[in-house]
């Protein structure tokens, strides 16, 4: 049997309330040559009898007996997919019907880029769909790189990748259960083109739900992000102005951690993440701290 050409793999941990309509929009893509691996993270609402219920000979389940972390379960996924492409997507968005298509088009033409994102709109439910107008992360690779290392400027569920690619750098670095994309994208860089088209093919759910959008989770991310930041920098690889932008970006997270151990009456935590947001570069560290001021000022 002919392998197909793109696997697209999503994890999901009790993903009841948006599942269907995220699955649907997978299963309606105008590009037919593709499977669609759903990796079910021991989940314990209705989850596992949305799963079941489907019949359609492109869906291939794998059941976690126990809740991984989502570089693991992303994992799992990719061991059991046999397509040349991964397409990303989480359990609560919704793909465009053409992006399975545009973006296998691309990775085809362009044998040099291994990663291909694209822009992305925001929503909260059937009334605003599909969202707002999208951020358009630019279509060069260098310029891409430059942005990324700046801000997370790329939405994890709009990303596709030559799965070869990404199993030679490790795949997901399952110590990292938020910034693993993060990582993937830089690893990947290092050896390889990345690029992102300006169309919007994917809608991104915000609802109260979200792990990212809880406020017990924060200090956790960031302090991930800037043990990911300094990860990233110290393997090199880098062009000169993505690795400025990254250093900034690993100063303010780190003032960012200083001001939450701070709310949390953890002075002496407070310091040490401000030591070593000086410590990644003085000068920067002063054009930064600048910088975040006059943009507070402005909207004063």
């Amino acid at each position: 049997m002919t392998p197909p050409k793109v696997s697209v793999v999503m994890s999901v941990l009790d993903g009841e309330d948006y599942l269907r309509e995220a699955i649907d929009s997978v299963l309606a893509q105008s590009f037919a040559d593709f499977e669609f691996v759903i990796v079910d993270n021991a989940s314990t609402d209705r989850t596992p009898e949305i799963i079941a219920s489907l019949d359609d000979p492109r869906i291939v389940t794998v059941t976690n007996t126990e809740m991984l972390n989502l570089s693991q379960s992303l994992n799992k996924g990719m061991a059991t997919a046999c397509g040349d492409y991964v397409a990303r997507l989480d359990a609560d968005d919704v793909a465009m019907p053409g992006r399975l298509e545009k973006q296998a088009a691309l990775l085809d033409s362009h044998p040099d880029v291994v990663l291909v994102a694209s822009a992305a709109t925001e929503f909260s439910g059937a009334d605003d769909f599909p969202g707002t107008a999208p951020l358009i992360p630019p279509q060069d690779h260098d310029a891409l790189m430059t942005a990324l290392a700046r801000d997370s400027i790329l939405s994890h569920s709009s990303i596709m990748f030559r799965r070869e690619a990404a199993l030679a750098v490790g795949g997901y670095d399952e110590a990292y259960a938020y910034c693993m994309d993060y990582l993937l994208y830089f690893r990947l860089a290092e050896r390889h083109r990345l690029a992102a088209l300006a169309d919007p093919l994917v809608a991104i759910r915000m609802h109260a739900g979200q792990i990212t959008h809880r406020p017990e989770w924060e200090a956790r991310r960031h302090r991930e992000a800037a043990t990911a930041f300094r990860d990233i920098l110290a393997r090199g690889g880098l062009a000169p102005d993505a690795r400025r932008g990254l250093r900034r970006y690993l100063i303010l997270t780190s003032l960012r951690m200083a001001v939450l151990s701070l709310r949390a009456a953890a002075p002496g935590k407070a310091a040490c993440w401000f030591s070593r947001a000086l410590a990644t570069g003085p000068f920067l560290f002063i054009s930064v701290v600048a910088s975040s001021a006059c943009r507070r000022l402005r909207r004063a």
